[in-house]
């Protein structure tokens, strides 16, 4: 998407900016202010701040926002290479109004948590990527990042942002908003001071050599500073008294040693344990190399051992549905915030069952009015089955843990390739772009038509089925099919995914008489609807038309010199729900889209070539890099065109071939 902005120089009380305003249809433009002469061979000194007018603006005392804004302002001009993003997003994103019925509730006791979810929000609806936009225009991707807030650290590094230090911004509370600071310590993980709130991604290993493949694989892709991967290690009581055991797991502990941000933690069950505290001491003693313990299937009742865990080690403490009741206790609770434990929530207690969204969250709310904030969710998760954690995260806008275990393997033993696919959905993608989603569905919204509809491309008739994707407003339909052919010339072959309703593979078949042609789409109804569309245009001896998921409909030895799909654009939590309808435009975890480039393969030609219809502006193309990377597939841009939806997008063909 095209993003004009208008620009000049401002005079300030801490002196001289640089302002830059975007345009917004709806009035919300997002600023820029910057010092002169950034040094983009150094990472900028930024601060992104959301609008608060009651702070900013009036002084209000029952926040710390006015005193964060022109703090931040002084602190940007002194370090001469600094940047302020000003988002309108009022309200942790609720709009002034409502901010209004927020302090209303506030003033009768409850916090900014609670009464923004009160009012039917979430705790805080904030999004970064007008930040990241900002940053992109003026040549920025390294910062210093001037906020006590580290889920806005990890928004932007999950954006593409490299965040190499959070400097911490601090202001003194006063006696009329000291429970708006509780709130933001216990709810929102805030920190105001240097430290930091690490929260980790964890999977499981049996073997050196499976750290080794973790690790190489994920080179060069961590981004956030504040995110640890945690490698899961099992042990029992028996492994206390078994020394190859004991040097099997010290070797794959010196191996995480040799990767950025990777932390081992010893899984210990005392299922077998006759004494919990005694082979908690024995840990201590036999595996001295341990600093990071997980206590599993601890007696509900043994708070003896949980405290003495928390003693010993960096503790990891699951709580389930038998034992939650420990969080009521205070002992428990001093133990857990005095020695930065975790807990994690775990009823699936390595079965694999998935605990549903709405039980979680009773649960972290409890945690939360305790001010027990480092929260790992287990149970249940894998590749393209995160959608339950996304939504909590998104929800909560803190940083929360996730361990997966059982869904990473196959036949009972660590499966890499599931793990590699579970932590590359989890390390830079997790976040949809939203303005891209609520565009898609706005369109698909205005397009939805109750009965068959009929609409003419090149002079030609074809009928669209209502549960098919309209293909008529679609401004990008007939130009892909221009451009593909310009590619088609001499060839035999043409396989169409994602047919809708067959305009391309007609149009394919009517300009190229000696190709032959397979269309083939998801949708039983796209698939008829094509079969109908080549019926009519008398196409029937030359487009053979199949339903099923991506190429899997496709006889085995099929093969074709160009294979075109215009992928799904919008890109969507993985395992997230989705219709029928849904599914010709959006690709959880862009599954679909993996599975596609790792069948076409065996369906092409020698010398055969991919085509995809792409649009950077809704889909996230390093995602689709970092897929065609794995399978070997090298992508260049071969044509690109701007077209008018809600707003300017650009639209792409890319052209890949497989490597040897």
């Amino acid at each position: 998407m095209k993003h004009p902005f208008a620009e000049t120089t401002i005079e300030t009380t801490y002196g001289r900016f640089l302002v830059r305003v975007y345009a917004d249809a709806h009035g919300k433009e997002t600023v820029a202010l910057y010092t002169e002469g950034l040094d983009l061979d150094q990472p900028a000194l930024v601060r992104v701040h959301s609008e608060c007018m009651t702070g900013d603006t009036f002084g209000s005392m029952q926040c710390d926002c006015g005193d964060q804004l022109h703090n931040s302002l002084k602190a940007l001009h002194e370090s001469g290479n600094g940047v302020l993003i000003y988002l309108r997003q009022e309200g942790r994103g609720i709009g002034l109004f409502e901010k209004i019925q927020s302090y209303q509730l506030q003033h009768k006791g409850f916090d900014t948590f609670e009464a923004n979810v009160m009012l039917g929000h979430g705790p805080d609806e904030r999004t970064y990527e007008w930040a990241k936009i900002a940053l992109e225009d003026l040549g920025i991707t390294h910062i210093r990042m001037l906020t006590n807030n580290p889920s806005k650290v990890s928004e932007l590094a999950k954006l593409g942002i490299t965040v190499t230090e959070r400097v911490p911004l601090i202001i003194g509370a006063n006696q009329f908003n000291q429970k708006y600071f509780d709130a933001k310590r216990d709810k929102f993980k805030h920190f105001f001071h240097a430290d930091v709130s690490y929260y980790f991604y964890q999977f499981h290993v049996q073997n050196p050599e499976q750290v080794e493949q973790i690790g190489e694989f994920l080179r060069g892709k961590q981004r956030d500073p504040l995110l640890k991967i945690c490698v899961g290690v099992s042990a029992d009581h028996a492994t206390l008294f078994d020394e190859a055991a004991i040097e099997r797991i010290e070797r794959i502990f010196r191996t995480c040693d040799l990767y950025e941000a990777f932390v081992p933690i010893l899984h210990f069950t005392f299922k077998d344990s006759s004494d919990a505290s005694s082979d908690i001491r024995e840990i201590r003693k036999r595996m001295p190399f341990v600093k990071y313990l997980q206590t599993n299937d601890l007696a509900p009742d043994n708070i003896e051992a949980i405290l003495l865990a928390c003693e010993l080690f960096l503790a990891d403490i699951p709580v389930f549905d038998e034992n939650f009741e420990l969080v009521h206790n205070e002992a428990f609770r001093n133990a857990i915030r005095d020695y930065k434990a975790f807990i994690l929530l775990d009823n699936s207690k390595g079965t694999g069952a998935r605990e549903s969204k709405e039980s979680l969250q009773k649960k972290i709310d409890v945690l939360l009015g305790y001010g027990l904030n480092d929260i790992a969710i287990f149970g249940g998760f894998g590749p393209d089955d995160l959608d339950t954690y996304f939504e909590l995260r998104r929800h909560y806008r803190i940083n929360f843990s996730i361990d997966a275990e059982t869904k990473l393997k196959t036949d009972g033993e660590i499966d890499i390739e599931k793990t590699k696919t579970y932590l590359r959905q989890l390390m830079r993608f997790d976040d949809p772009k939203q303005a891209g989603i609520e565009q898609t569905r706005a369109f698909l919204q205005q397009n939805q038509a109750e009965d068959w509809v009929t609409i003419i491309i090149e002079g030609k008739e074809f009928l669209v089925h209502p549960a098919v994707f309209n293909p008529g407003p679609f401004p990008s339909t007939l130009w892909y099919a221009d451009r593909v052919s310009e590619h088609l010339e001499g060839q035999k072959d043409f396989c169409e995914v994602g047919s809708g309703a067959g305009v391309i593979a007609c149009l394919v078949a009517e300009r190229f008489p000696d190709i032959q042609v397979v269309a083939t789409d998801i949708n039983p109804f796209a698939a008829e609807t094509t079969k109908l569309n080549a019926e009519k245009l008398g196409l029937s001896d030359r487009i053979e038309v199949f339903s099923g998921d991506v190429l899997d409909a496709v006889p085995a030895d099929r093969k074709f010199d160009s294979i075109f799909w215009a992928l799904p654009f919008g890109f969507l939590d993985p395992g997230a729900p989705v219709s029928l309808r849904d599914m010709q435009v959006f690709d959880p975890g862009y599954k679909a889209t993996r599975k596609f480039l790792h069948d076409a393969r065996t369906h092409l030609k020698d010398g055969g070539a991919i085509f995809l219809g792409f649009s950077s502006d809704l889909g996230h193309g390093d995602l689709l890099e970092d897929i065609a990377r794995d399978e070997g597939i090298v992508f260049e841009t071969i044509a690109e065109t701007e077209m008018q939806e809600t707003d300017t997008i650009t639209f792409e063909l890319l052209k890949g071939k497989y490597k040897p």
